[in-house]
């Protein structure tokens, strides 16, 4: 498949936008597409060396085999799936969230032969509350305090709005609603906790809020297709 040439890559305008990464992928998942950003997030230093590697080859294989099926079902209904929040890896094995948009490429007769995609970095997005202080002072609460038993009503406080239109106003700008927003948070420090063997998981679990191992477990499984001990065995 050829969609995408080297010797006039449009896709590079993405490079102007911070934060957004593109990608493109033949049906068996295969890079035929990067820019910068992108490259950058998977730590290589050219797009060559990055293209002709699929998901499997630079990201933990749980992960892969969940964009693999994302992108299979894209292709399979040739409609697109826009702002999805998940979780990317890069080469360390470092966490972070990114939104992500993926559209069906088709050939001139309509079949589709692969796809392709934006990824723009999630946490980035705290900077669209710059114009309003008070769901930023809301925000910047939730990042130092997520680790406790925080109520969503405190934080619309904060912004001194009822919790309908807290919750309605911060799900308009971040695609989630203030509690999946937490969860995540606490699951990104629980996967940089989980890399110290010597830290019992119930620890980890309680000390970022959650009421039990048992439903860390669940959250972390939903998050990232694998459970907490699952995940430390990665690294261990």
């Amino acid at each position: 498949m050829k969609a995408f040439h080297t010797s006039s890559p449009v896709y590079e305008l993405f490079d102007c936008i911070e934060h957004v990464s593109f990608f493109a992928k033949d049906r068996e998942g295969v890079l035929l597409a990067a820019n910068q950003y992108l490259v950058n997030l998977y730590e290589f230093n050219t797009e060559e060396e990055l293209i002709g590697r699929t998901d499997f080859d630079v990201l933990p294989r749980r992960l892969a085999e969940k964009f693999r099926r994302d992108d299979l079902a894209i292709m399979e209904k040739g409609r697109p799936v826009k702002q999805i929040v998940e979780l990317f890896l890069n080469r360390q094995g470092i966490p972070s969230w990114f939104m992500t948009s993926k559209y069906p490429i088709c050939s001139s007769t309509g079949e589709v032969i692969g796809i392709m995609g934006i990824i723009q970095d999630y946490d980035a997005r705290r900077d669209l509350f710059a114009e309003e202080p008070l769901l930023r002072a809301a925000m910047e609460h939730l990042h130092q305090h997520y680790r406790e038993k925080l109520s969503i009503r405190s934080l619309a406080e904060i912004c001194q709005l009822s919790l309908r239109q807290f919750e309605r106003r911060f799900q308009a700008r971040f695609n989630l609603t203030p509690q999946q927003y937490l969860i995540k948070l606490r699951i990104q420090e629980a996967c940089e906790k989980l890399t110290n063997p010597n830290e019992p998981i119930g620890n980890i679990a309680i000390d970022l809020g959650f009421y039990d191992q048992s439903s860390f477990t669940l959250q972390f499984k939903k998050q990232m297709g694998l459970t907490p001990l699952q995940y430390r065995k990665q690294y261990w």
